[in-house]
């Protein structure tokens, strides 16, 4: 439930109190029976229920916001941290990317192509970006990997990552 319906929500069970209340002191006074007033004094209690249900809603997802929120700025934090640590690693590589492409006689429009597809988009997505057709893209994607002498997308984003995800191996004790 949004936090718009919530507070509509509430507005009318804060109406309906305020009305049932207004009617059950009109009706005391004016001497109506014991049935009648049982009756508008549970529709009151129940609009206070309701009221108070919402305000414990609220309260929560308040609280649950203020948590999401903290967590968010941590993780920012941690991600810039992360981008000034590996800056330097990830600039070497896209040298060393841009080195290789170079190699392979890439035209530019080749070599956009070719880092989009690094990048795991699919020829829709990179047709769409380059505002062309997909079988553009594509025919253009067989002339990099017949140049990079690859046998397609997979062999090709391996040829630059497989170096990069070894696993991880403890330095040797002396």
């Amino acid at each position: 439930m949004s936090q718009k319906e919530r507070l509509m929500i509430a507005a009318i069970f804060t109406l309906a109190a305020t009305f049932s209340a207004m009617d059950l002191t009109a009706d005391y006074r004016e001497g109506s029976s014991g049935s009648h007033l049982i009756f508008e004094a549970m529709l009151f209690l129940a609009s206070i229920s309701g009221i108070i249900y919402l305000l414990r809603l609220w309260w929560k997802a308040r609280k649950g916001l203020a948590v999401a929120t903290h967590h968010l700025s941590e993780t920012r934090a941690d991600f810039q941290e992360f981008k000034i640590k590996v800056k330097p690693y990830l600039e070497g590589l896209g040298k060393m990317i841009d080195t290789q492409l170079a190699s392979w006689e890439l035209s530019n429009a080749e070599k956009d192509i070719a880092l989009l597809i690094l990048k795991g988009l699919s020829f829709k997505e990179i047709a769409d970006i380059r505002k062309t057709s997909e079988r553009t893209v594509r025919q253009q994607a067989r002339s990099i990997y017949a140049r990079a002498k690859l046998s397609g997308r997979a062999e090709f984003s391996a040829f630059f990552l497989e170096d990069l995800l070894l696993p991880y191996q403890a330095p040797e004790e002396p």
